[in-house]
């Protein structure tokens, strides 16, 4: 991302953006700033939990955020066909079931699945070799009603152009409404990711509701849950 990108994703002028360098993480390449959207989520994170000393704040977040809750069985699709990330992303927008604050229909899921490209065009969002977690650039701007996760596993690995090659079977469109939300879900995904045999129970579902259950059961309070 450049100083006017992050200018604008944070919300700051650039001067302030220059000024963050540092606590920032921020690479010098042909004499001019550039991010990561990856470092500039996590410092996003920081902050938000500034005034939160007693915990860290990414596992504050990963242990308290249920994320089957926003996940819909129906938007839930196994094992589909298309094998780069532009194709899989555009129809998993169009295949799901979206509550939708604008019309046409058709006008507003290309609007989200625009910032979802956006976004995607200034880092990769495949930061596991089997999971990516593309989002809208502007989350607060997208024509959402309420707050969706969209899971579809491919039936083959995903091209995303990711610097390190990670080309994910498990992509998750992360639709909240903030990017505080966002965050939150990144927060616990990343969480979940590092728990023994999480993915490969992921990969091994054998429909949307068994693909469901794996997040229900990996629940802190997951016997309530299933009440």
């Amino acid at each position: 991302m450049t100083v006017a990108e992050v200018s604008t994703y944070l919300s700051l002028s650039a001067r302030s953006v220059y000024r963050l360098v540092g606590d920032l993480r921020a690479l010098r390449i042909g004499g001019r700033w550039r991010f990561r959207a990856s470092d500039v989520d996590q410092w996003i994170l920081k902050q938000q939990a500034a005034s939160e000393a007693q915990v860290e704040p990414v596992e504050e977040l990963a242990s308290q955020t249920r994320l089957f809750s926003h996940m819909d069985e129906t938007n839930i699709f196994l094992d589909v066909a298309d094998s780069d990330a532009s194709s899989l992303i555009r129809n998993g927008i169009q295949r799901a079931r979206l509550e939708l604050t604008e019309g046409p229909e058709p006008a507003a899921r290309e609007r989200i699945y625009a910032s979802l490209m956006e976004r995607e065009a200034l880092c990769s969002t495949a930061l596991h070799p089997e999971v990516a977690f593309p989002h809208p650039r502007e989350p607060e701007k997208c024509p959402l009603g309420r707050d969706h996760i969209v899971v579809i596993r491919a039936a083959q690995p995903v091209e995303f152009g990711d610097i390190n090659g990670h080309r994910p079977r498990i992509v998750f469109l992360l639709l909240a409404r903030t990017v505080s939300l966002q965050l939150q879900w990144e927060a616990r995904l990343s969480h979940l990711l590092h728990r023994k045999g999480f993915v490969e129970k992921m990969l091994s579902a054998g429909s949307a509701r068994e693909f469901h259950e794996v997040f229900v059961s990996s629940s802190p309070d997951s016997a309530t849950a299933r009440t």
